[in-house]
């Protein structure tokens, strides 16, 4: 199989050269010819076809590179994309609602690592209005109906963007002349979401058509995926040292201590909708021209139910608390009795967040390509924009002011207790009443020409080179309004019953399982008709631009028995940073800017040891730039706290110098056994470091992001995947990882998304009818990075699908998400279990329905 491929390589870089130089013969014609004949020897389709494809794209790649290749048009591994990259070694995904969401690659946290579609950026944002903005790619906004493969680069090429230090994910889609003509493919499914009940429609369409001559082709997609989704969940949240004042003066000093929770009942509706077209012109053999569009869009309204337990709040106290010896945080208040609020004042909140929240992600993409008798060139220009937020939150708060209880002293658990009944609607009158609204824009224009030849100097055959220019911009704003309080509401008129199953299988007996919620129809209907001034919320109110002017020289090495790369890019940022700066009420807009230069060598070596035996190694030097919040200029203020938090326009990057070193063993053609090790070096993490400043003649604590201490992450990667036996297959790998950090005193500190191991094992089983997967993916626990959630627990997952083809044109589908009903667990920081900041639980999913082609 290795000597096959390798002529076939040869073969068609020996086609490509001549085509270039615009020879033609017969000797060509009857090499074009036989190479053919061979391209269809091995157009296997089904798992182990992608297996195959897979293991091919890796094995003759030039650097560290792994692969995913969509079974068969409209058949991807899983129907969420980053569901299917978890499956690769060293990659690990963070799930959000049941879907994977964001990717992490080698340790790295998930904004340290990028994902290009057809090699450029996408623009990417959040529906929740206190999501952080992150420079990690949402991939609950890209169809997998419309990838056709994934390549993860874990070691960086010249070529290929800089901005990434765990690794970047190349998503590639369909071409027309690519298809036969007038390909029809698509998907009915049925999706049923167990903690909802409710079942949705999954649809898809794809039709390719293209001319005679096949010089002209377009392709349509479609897609609608509906989902009704739940989450169930206990929270509490703002886990710190405090002092611990009794009604009777009693004071506990240094005590570790939640600054509230409760039990809270999710619910969104999800309808994701896309469009992807592509037009391709190739006028003649050398020229070629593609316009790629995508457009997708998720609406996702939502509300969330939660009844809570606030410590202090509105000014109540302790009656009595439980203190427990802790080794990790010492004094650690387990539970407490909270006494009335003085003046009338609520210490109880029963809310309710009503939002309509959308996002879109748009790309425009041009490509033209032209193989000349010497240089090979190719300009691409293109838009990307992703935006997204609420539109409209409402939150409403029913109160009261009773005498209650809270025990937190079992992990994965809170019990609370009320002296007024939770479910009496009677009891809680309205709070307040207040609208927000928020919306983030992620944009980028890009310019980029790439030039390459043929090169004969030493151990060098290929020399290439470019230019690229990126016009990127981000900008978050935020809008309130003042509270309504004087509505005279009362929940008995707005409540529903807790529909059962609330928290199935979540907490112990004490846990709160049952209160009034709110009739979200109803306040949406006659709050919105209320009228409602905003006003900016300066503090939440930024803008961060980044124009970006990247050079690389690059060449390709091949001699008997070794190839790679070796190149540096050169890139110059100018980044200006803007937000609302000054006294309350005197803020101005203020711009601050930064320039910084960047030189990245790389190299990349692949060693045929044998005909079977590859051995790989990789250095480079990375670097990827901070998160827009920390690069903010703008600043939070609490100025009765005294506290507040905000952002470091003048903030470096982070910067990593890495190596790697791996071998490779392809026994058979769908077998491979590899192990890797890595080091990456970082030299700066960034970290929050409080100081006092001065606000409106008071001194202020306010915690800013500063470069702190480096550190190391390193680890090994284990791959083994076989056929084991007459269509049973067998695919597994290993990943460990050691992260190591310290802070300014010394003390080691957690690294932000790096689990210490991650399992993936997935078997498969396939005949000329029947195909199947059942797979299983486990991550140790990691620290998310953030103050909430904290610390995300161990995680284990197990997924099956099957289908039976029924023919030619028709196959049926059954799939099963989450079948052991996992759920996450996560707390406030390592060693501290039992200061819990959520338990959720998501549910299973099933998926059941039909793909057609013609």
């Amino acid at each position: 199989m290795h000597q096959f491929n390798k002529a076939r390589v040869t073969c068609a870089i020996q086609l490509a050269l001549m085509a270039g130089l615009g020879l033609q013969s017969h000797a060509v014609m009857a090499q074009q010819q036989t190479a053919t004949e061979e391209v269809e020897t091995i157009q296997v389709q089904g798992i182990r076809g992608s297996v195959v494809k897979s293991l091919n794209a890796k094995r003759f790649s030039d650097s560290i590179v792994d692969a995913i290749t969509a079974e068969d048009i409209g058949k991807f591994p899983d129907q969420n994309v980053a569901e299917s990259l978890q499956r690769i070694t060293g990659v690990s995904i963070t799930r959000g609602y049941g879907e994977g969401e964001r990717v992490s690659i080698r340790g790295t946290t998930e904004s340290q690592n990028r994902t290009l579609l057809n090699g450029q950026a996408v623009g990417s944002a959040d529906w929740w209005t206190n999501s952080a903005p992150s420079r990690g790619f949402n991939y609950t906004m890209l169809p997998a109906e419309i990838v056709s493969g994934l390549e993860v680069y874990k070691s960086p090429q010249a070529d290929v963007d800089e901005g990434s230090i765990g690794g970047t994910i190349v998503v590639k889609t369909r071409k027309p002349l690519d298809l036969d003509a007038n390909s029809v493919f698509g998907s009915a499914m049925a999706q049923y979401s167990e903690v909802s009940g409710e079942t949705d429609p999954v649809l898809s369409g794809l039709y390719s058509w293209k001319n005679e001559d096949e010089t002209f082709g377009a392709l349509f997609s479609v897609i609608r995926q509906e989902r009704n989704l739940q989450r169930h969940g206990i929270e509490a949240w703002s886990w710190d040292h405090r002092d611990i004042t009794l009604e009777d003066g009693t004071v506990y000093e240094d005590v570790y201590s939640s600054g509230g929770g409760g039990s809270a009942r999710f619910s969104q509706e999800r309808v994701r909708t896309g469009l992807n077209a592509v037009l391709q012109w190739r006028p003649q053999d050398n020229l070629e021209t593609t316009l790629n569009i995508l457009d997708s869009t998720l609406d996702a309204d939502n509300e969330n139910q939660n009844f809570l337990w606030l410590p202090e709040y509105n000014g109540a106290m302790y009656q009595d608390v439980t203190i427990t010896s802790h080794n990790v945080v010492g004094n650690f208040l387990s539970a407490g009795t909270l006494g009335l609020a003085p003046d009338g004042q609520d210490n109880i909140l029963d809310e309710t967040k009503v939002r309509n929240s959308k996002l879109k992600t748009k790309v425009y993409d041009f490509t033209l390509k032209h193989d000349g008798d010497i240089w090979t060139s190719s300009l691409q220009a293109g838009y990307t924009e992703g935006s997204g937020g609420s539109q409209a939150d409402r939150s409403v708060g029913w109160g009261g002011n009773y005498v209650h209880r809270y025990d937190a002293s079992q992990v994965k658990s809170i019990e609370t207790s009320y002296d007024a009944d939770p479910k009496d609607g009677n009891q809680w009158d309205l709070s307040f009443l207040r609208y927000d609204n928020n919306l983030a824009e992620d944009e980028e224009y890009y310019l980029q020409s790439d030039f390459s030849r043929s090169l004969d100097l030493a151990v060098f055959d290929k020399l290439k080179f470019g230019v690229k220019y990126r016009d990127h911009s981000r900008f978050n704003t935020k809008n309130t309004t003042d509270a309504r309080t004087d509505l005279n509401w009362s929940l008995a008129d707005y409540s529903l019953a807790m529909p059962g199953g609330f928290l199935s299988g979540q907490g112990t007996a004490g846990t709160l399982r049952d209160y009034a919620i709110t009739d979200s129809d109803k306040v949406r209907a006659e709050g919105d008709a209320l009228g409602w001034n905003y006003r900016v919320l300066k503090a939440s109110t930024f803008e961060v631009e980044e124009k970006i002017l990247a050079g690389y020289v690059m060449a390709d090495i091949d001699v008997e028995g070794m190839r790679g790369n070796l190149g540096v890019r050169v890139v110059q940022t100018q980044q200006s940073s803007s937000a609302y700066e000054g006294p309350t009420g005197e803020e101005l807009w203020v711009t601050k800017d930064k320039d910084y230069l960047d030189v990245l060598p790389s190299l990349n070596l692949a060693i045929d040891l044998d005909d079977d035996l590859i051995m790989r190694f990789g250095a480079a030097r990375v670097m990827s730039r901070p998160d827009y919040t920390d690069m903010t200029a703008s600043t939070s203020y609490n100025t009765e706290t005294r506290t507040g938090d905000g952002g470091n326009p003048n903030i470096d990057p982070y910067y990593a110098n890495q190596f790697d070193l791996s071998i490779e063993w392809y026994f058979s053609e769908a077998g491979i056994f590899s192990a890797a090790y890595f080091h990456k070096d970082i030299q700066s993490f960034v970290r929050d470091v409080t100081s006092q400043e001065v606000f409106e003649g008071r001194e202020i604590s306010i915690s800013r992001p500063t470069n702190g201490q480096g550190g190391t992450i390193q680890g090994i990667e284990l791959g083994y995947q076989q056929e084991l036996y007459q269509g049973i297959g067998l695919m597994a790998n290993y990943t460990f990882v050691d992260g190591e950090a310290k802070d300014a005193q010394g003390n080691d500190i957690t690294i932000p998304g790096n689990s210490e191991h991650t399992v993936n094992v997935s078997a498969y089983y396939e005949n000329e009818y029947l195909s199947g997967r059942i797979s299983y993916n486990y991550r140790t626990g990691y620290d998310s990075g953030s103050a909430w959630p904290g610390y995300i627990d161990d995680y284990g997952q197990l997924d099956a699908n099957i289908s039976y083809k029924v023919n030619d044109n028709l196959t049926l589908v059954l799939e099963g998400i989450n079948l052991t009903d996992e759920l996450i667990f996560s707390y406030q920081e390592k060693g501290v279990e039992h200061a819990l900041t959520g338990l959720y639980r998501d549910g299973r999913r099933y998926v059941a329905g039909m793909r057609f082609s013609f």
